[in-house]
């Protein structure tokens, strides 16, 4: 029997820009037209998903304009809106189908570890700017909404491979099903790469990474007032680290370091509509997070230079009296190493193990986070529409290394949303946020928005906003205690005659002073938004004002807790979409951000000039060509330029459809990405097949 081949497109569906606006849910957590909207708003469709042919999340995201999204640590991206600080990206919320990404311990979203695959996401939204009045504190920049797949969307089962050079291999397995009233689907993904591995100073980095990820999702409709949906899932990683200069310092690795991380979730909701004018939805969910990074290292002889059994004297408990002495300065800790009693008695102790000494480190963290939130949608009439929920969330975060133990913290939440329609074309948004937790005590975030439309296709808004960042919970009550472990013999069986105390603890401590402020941010914008000709224009012009910023290292070597950082922000941002038939899309942004700050650390992801360019084409019913172009001009001082393309085949067998792709990705700028290690030369390439069935 002949092979059957119908029409398909390589994006699905490449549809001309409607006459009306697409409705968006972010902004004011309830749909409405993007026109009206009391923020800027980026829309990420799959159709741009597909077109941009990212294999991993937060790529995608530099489709955004002002948005940095790049690797700074090897194998751990930043994502940051109006980025300041290269590696604690700490100011932006993501959600994923509405549970919380920023992690409570650590304050950071850790991309590698989301548990979702790239192909499982429908949709993502981007709310340009503070939504601290809809989504509390820490929505401090902006949102990213994640926006998974209805299983009542999905007609097919499907299996994916993909691969490529430096060692890129990545699958997937997707099943889907339908009853009456309910449908689920669930997929199961593994992503792989060996990094960049470009030799650097003759040495190659330790980048390679390992990603498990499980998403599942059960929809009941129980009649139609009320939807019930469960979602689950979970990630496991393995990525290597690179060494810290620090630590070399002292000590000869041996091996690289390797981080393991695990995740795990469960969501319940119940949407139950009183009305065409009146629905709720319960929301509540946990999840817990786990992530150690295990080294091991043999130390130093402070007097001789080799490792030996003087090494120990980093871990005994006179050089951590020593240290506290020295007010926890480390450069006068050392210059008084030679001449404290207690340290040299306890040096020449150390000299009769006649062994090195050597110890595994085991940086943990363990977070878990419980949340509970009720939402109310009521349209009071015609002109008024009300959004107003409570929520209650319960964080813990448990560390040996970071926190010497558990702590936690409860906060109580509760927020509205008022849209008035003062005259037919103009749409007043006033909202507000109140919260109060254990560590920061209690706050208030206001937005208010104008949205005048003089004609159809057309709107102007103005929004002023406020909100904050909360520091978590290590900004605010780290105990940094890191004990050596598994010890060389005969250290292990004699730890406190040797060392001075059992267990063994690293001689650097650090604590936080506990009287940290939110950080605070200021914003207003001008807009417009609009439709005409196939062509969607939005374009913003903003200030922001950011202060109380914890702006400083806070790791054992550099431990600096305070609020003297301040940015200030002003610029103009620009996304242009343009579709003039079924088988083209154009999509073009750009940024021009003048950033001033006190802190150089603040500056380091500062873009002053960013910007993207997508093109896809459907040139026959089975092929389909894409190509993007990204750039941004001073990430600390260096350049960042790619080009992309993609070559898609989509064609059937009987009723199995079958897609193949081809993507190279290549670096037009040599510099290397924001910090000097991240020499990143080479292209990526690689190819893909899908197979629905």
């Amino acid at each position: 029997m002949g092979t059957v081949c119908t029409p398909v497109w390589a994006m699905e569906p490449m549809l001309p820009v409607a006459d009306t606006p697409a409705m968006v849910l972010t902004p004011a957590r309830v749909s409405e037209p993007q026109s009206e909207t009391p923020a800027s708003v980026t829309v990420i469709d799959r159709n741009l998903i597909e077109a941009s042919g990212a294999r991993e999340l937060y790529d995608v995201l530099k489709l955004v304009p002002g948005m940095s999204a790049v690797k700074v640590d090897g194998n751990v991206p930043t994502v940051s809106y109006h980025g300041t600080q290269a590696r604690d990206a700490r100011r932006m919320l993501v959600l994923l189908d509405g549970r919380s990404q920023y992690q409570p311990g650590l304050a950071r979203v850790n991309w590698n570890d989301m548990p979702v695959d790239i192909r499982d996401v429908e949709r993502i939204e981007v709310t340009r700017g503070p939504a601290a009045a809809a989504y509390g504190a820490n929505a401090f920049s902006a949102v990213v909404n994640i926006i998974t797949r209805d299983p009542r969307d999905i007609s097919r089962n499907s299996l994916s491979a993909l691969v490529g050079n430096n060692a890129i291999l990545d699958g997937r397995v997707a099943a889907v099903g339908h009853q009456e009233n309910s449908a689920w689907r669930a997929a199961v993904a593994r992503r792989a790469d060996d990094g960049y591995d470009e030799p650097f100073e003759g040495q190659t980095l330790p980048d390679a990474k390992r990603i498990e990820t499980l998403n599942s999702e059960w929809v009941w409709e129980h009649n139609a007032r009320n939807t019930f949906s469960v979602q689950a899932g979970g990630s496991q990683s393995r990525l290597e680290r690179l060494r810290e200069a620090g630590v070399e310092e002292l000590g000869e690795y041996q091996g690289d370091p390797v981080q393991h991380g695990e995740r795990a979730f469960l969501s319940l909701q119940w949407q139950h509509s009183f009305s065409r004018t009146h629905q709720l939805q319960v929301t509540g969910y946990g999840q817990y997070n786990k992530e150690v990074t295990d080294f091991s290292v043999c130390y130093l002889d402070p007097v001789s230079g080799q490792t030996g059994p003087g090494g120990g004297i980093f871990f005994s408990e006179e050089l951590r009296d020593l240290y506290l002495q020295n007010d926890s300065n480390i450069g006068a800790t050392f210059a008084n190493l030679n001449t404290d009693p207690a340290v040299l008695n306890r040096y020449m102790t150390l000299q009769s193990a006649m062994a090195d000494f050597c110890a595994d480190i085991g940086l943990d963290i363990r977070e878990q986070r419980y949340d509970l939130e009720v939402q109310d949608t009521l349209q009071i009439n015609h002109r008024m529409r009300l959004v107003s929920g409570l929520n209650l969330r319960h964080d813990r975060a448990d560390s040996d290394a970071f926190l010497s133990g558990t702590v936690d913290n409860v906060s109580y939440r509760a927020f509205g949303n008022l849209r008035v329609d003062l005259l037919s074309p103009l749409t007043l948004n006033l909202g507000g946020y109140w919260e109060k937790d254990q560590i920061s005590g209690e706050h208030f975030s206001p937005r208010a928005g104008l949205n005048w439309r003089p004609r159809p296709g057309h709107s102007f808004r103005y929004v002023y906003s406020e909100a904050v960042r909360t520091p978590d919970i290590y900004e605010d009550q780290a105990q940094i205690n890191i004990r050596g472990r598994n010890l060389t013999a005969p250290f292990a069986q004699n730890t406190e005659a040797l060392l001075g105390w059992s267990p063994a603890y690293f001689f650097v401590t650090q604590s936080s002073p506990g009287t940290l402020e939110p950080e605070q941010i200021r914003a207003w914008e001008l807009g417009y938004f609009g439709q005409f000709y196939g062509v969607e224009l939005d374009v913003r012009y903003f200030q922001e004002s950011l202060s109380n910023l914890l702006s400083h290292a806070l790791n054992p070597f550099e431990f600096e807790p305070n609020n003297e950082g301040w940015v200030d922000h002003q610029g103009t941002e620009a996304q242009l979409t343009w579709r003039p038939g079924i088988n083209h899309l154009l999509r073009v942004t750009g940024a021009h951000i003048h950033t001033r700050s006190n802190k150089k650390t603040e500056e380091r992801l500062a873009a002053r000039d960013s910007g993207s360019a997508l093109w896809a084409w459907q040139f026959s019913r089975h092929w389909g060509l894409s190509t993007a172009y990204y750039l941004a001009r001073d990430y600390n001082d260096n350049d960042f330029e790619r080009l992309d393309v993609q070559v898609r085949f989509r064609h059937r067998l009987g009723r199995t459809e079958l897609e193949w792709k081809g993507v190279v990705q290549h670096a037009l700028d040599k510099d290397p990405v924001v910090f000097e290690e991240n020499r990143y030369d080479e292209d990526r390439m690689w190819l893909g097949l899908t197979v629905r069935i």
